[in-house]
Formats: structure tokens, C-alpha cells, sequence
């Protein structure tokens, strides 16, 4: 079966053979939480790429690196509106995503930065 909301659907239309009603609405909240499985897994995926980078920052300038952080809001800002989205909710999404990420950032820098130095002993 091919989901009407995947990737390639259009925009805003209902498939040609959508229900009517309780029953439109049931297999909306369906291809929701179907949508909301796919998006989490990439949000973990994003997030573990975000937790490796961080490895090789070494300050706090690295981590909040505001020219970065307007590159990815323009270029999000570019993708929504490129697929019909609003641009303002989706930028919005990612400066909350940004926020929490750079707060987990900061406080893995942190406790490297707390952490003893290893020695050299075997």
C-alpha cells in the first residue's frame, strides 16, 4: 500500500479515493503518527551526528557558532518553502531543535572539561 503523505505526495490535497468524516480523520491521525515515527528516527540520527561533532569542538564559540546557526535556519527556511511548508513553522522547529542540541552540547563540553586528564600509565 503507498502512503498518499509520503515523501512525493502533493502538498495540502487528499488522495482522489479519501473517506468522508470520523473515518477521514481516523486514517489522517494514522499517516500522523506514521510521519511522527519517520521524523523521530532522523531527529535521533541528527542528534547522534550533533553528539560526535561535538567530540571535536573545543570551546563554547563552537558550540553556539551563530554564523552556523543562520546557515541552517536560511537553508530550512529555503526547503519548507520549496515543499509547501510555512517557512515560520519550520524554522521555528529547528531553533527549538538548535536550542535543546546546543544545550546538550554545552553540557558534554562541560564534562569533558570536568573530567580528570588520562595519564599515561597502562
Amino acid at each position: 500500500m503507498t502512503d498518499p503523505y509520503d515523501a512525493g505526495a502533493s502538498a495540502g490535497r487528499p488522495p482522489v479515493d479519501a473517506a468522508d468524516g470520523p473515518a477521514r480523520i481516523a486514517e489522517l491521525r494514522a499517516a500522523v503518527d506514521r510521519l511522527d515515527q519517520r521524523i523521530v528516527e532522523l531527529l535521533a540520527v541528527r542528534t547522534r551526528v550533533v553528539r560526535e561533532l561535538t567530540v571535536h569542538k573545543s570551546d563554547e564559540a563552537a558550540v553556539r557558532s551563530p554564523d552556523r546557526v543562520r546557515q541552517v535556519l536560511d537553508r530550512v527556511r529555503e526547503l519548507a518553502d520549496r515543499h509547501g511548508m510555512p517557512p515560520e513553522v519550520a524554522v521555528a522547529t529547528y531553533r527549538a531543535l538548535i536550542e535543546e542540541l546546543t544545550r546538550m552540547q554545552l553540557e558534554m563540553l562541560a564534562a569533558r572539561r570536568a573530567a580528570p586528564a588520562p595519564t599515561d600509565r597502562p
